[in-house]
């Protein structure tokens, strides 16, 4: 099969049902996603980020340092995506799920901190509205599952809990997928699509953050909290409907409203003055696109194999 072929079978019509495909389709899915997630992320270390500052601060890193420190973690973040597209590598995996789930972390912990620009430099003081800057900071932790769930996934299919230690260090194989890991690829993607639409969510409705009305303004909307609100409950309710029943329209619902939703900060200049460069933060953000395109092929090989089994 080509690359078209593997991309496309079971997503608009019927799947093959062959197990191998939807293995292939899997692993590069997932590969795909977390190597973009991590150039995404990596970029806005090279290019240097103000709102990193706070995740630093929380450490007892001052800005001076955190400036200087940021492209170093950005060229890295890029060299273990490279690495990963040129070989699957168990220690890669391991360090991108480690380091993804830190750097999500890391927002909780800055909750009190905000970044402010006193004569021309940044720096990083207790937030003048803690409580609203603690209640964003937590809700992003859980909408970031979309980074660190892709990584997890690949060492889950690889056998990346059972490997003796000289395995770490060199590319793999992926033994053949059995039907039980199919299922717990399934439920972590779940899990991670609706944790990221709920983290989401609560910027809307409990956050009432300036940056989505921003978003939404860019294209024309006449956006304001109310609106913002109702889309974060719309949302959340999204979110919840998917981990209890994740049929195929609810996750394509999901993934167009991703793609459109996490583009919107080209148009918005999210990053003043960066303009296009800002596709880098939809790029950051390529799991919350990759998961559910992983699950809509796990579906459709469920449908064809389960029609097999009554035949």
């Amino acid at each position: 099969m080509t690359p078209k072929e593997y991309f496309l079978d079971g997503l608009f019509s019927p799947h093959s049902g062959d197990k191998g495909v939807l293995q292939t389709q899997l692993h590069w899915t997932l590969r795909i996603t977390a190597a973009l997630c991590f150039i995404g992320h990596g970029t806005w270390g090279l290019i240097t980020k103000s709102g990193w500052l706070p995740f630093f601060a929380s450490q007892g890193i001052e800005p001076e340092l955190a400036w200087t420190l940021q492209p170093l973690i950005g060229a890295f973040d890029i060299l273990m995506a490279l690495l990963l597209l040129k070989s699957p590598n168990r220690t890669i995996l391991i360090w991108m799920f480690l380091w993804a789930l830190w750097t999500a972390i890391l927002r909780p912990l800055s909750g009190n901190l905000e970044k402010v620009q006193i004569d021309g430099e940044w720096v990083v003081q207790l937030a003048t509205d803690s409580m609203r800057v603690a209640k964003m900071q937590t809700w992003e932790f859980w909408e970031r599952a979309g980074n660190w769930g892709p990584p997890f996934m690949l060492l889950v299919m690889g056998g990346g809990f059972a490997i003796t230690r000289k395995d770490l260090l060199s590319s793999y194989t992926e033994p053949e997928i059995k039907e039980s890991t199919i299922d717990t690829v399934f439920f972590l993607c779940r899990t991670c699509l609706a944790l990221l639409l709920i983290g989401h969510a609560g910027f809307g409705f409990a956050v009432e953050k300036q940056m989505l009305i921003n978003h939404w303004q860019s294209i024309g909307v006449n956006a304001d909290v109310a609106f913002i609100t109702q889309v974060g409950y719309a949302e959340f309710a999204l979110g919840v409907l998917i981990f209890l029943a994740p049929i195929r329209p609810l996750i394509f619902l999901a993934l167009l409203w991703k793609l459109f939703t996490e583009f919107l900060y080209v148009p918005a200049d999210t990053v003043a003055g960066m303009g296009i460069v800002n596709i880098f933060e939809w790029i950051e953000r390529w799991g919350d696109y990759g998961i559910p395109l992983a699950m809509l092929y796990v579906l459709s090989y469920r449908a064809k194999t389960e029609v097999g089994k009554v035949a």
